[in-house]
């Protein structure tokens, strides 16, 4: 089963620090560690900054899918340009002048598992799993 907790908008530089704090109080009550809220928080954070940054903003939902073990995901979307290189900025040697990709590296190394799909002009859809 798939349970939808919250939706939000990332439209402002606060709603980041609102959308952070949001992740480590869903992954608290759900059970997990204060070093694996850390990682939540910090995950989710990253990805929302790289949608306000590049994009204007976007959308966060925090789901929950499963029993038990509960998996938490969080699915940050925008409607910005895309990411041009996905490959590449994914690499280990990847180094971006601007900062570009750097939060993504972050999120792959914090989560159990980051999935993106990106439309060129229509926007970058990352989901964030965690276990």
């Amino acid at each position: 089963m798939i349970y939808p907790i919250l939706t939000t908008e990332v439209r402002f530089e606060q709603d980041i620090v609102q959308v952070r704090q949001r992740a480590r109080q869903i992954a608290k009550g759900l059970g997990f560690d204060s070093q694996a809220q850390t990682r939540i928080a910090t995950a989710v954070s990253e990805i929302s900054r790289n949608a306000f940054k590049y994009a204007g903003g976007g959308k966060v939902e925090f789901i929950v899918e499963g029993e038990s073990p509960q998996i938490f995901l969080t699915r940050i979307s925008d409607n910005g340009p895309g990411i041009v290189d996905l490959p590449a900025v994914l690499g280990d040697n990847f180094q971006s002048q601007t900062g570009a990709g750097l939060g993504l590296a972050a999120a792959k190394r914090l989560m159990d598992d980051v999935q993106i799909e990106v439309a060129p002009d229509r926007g970058t859809v990352v989901q964030l799993i965690k276990q």
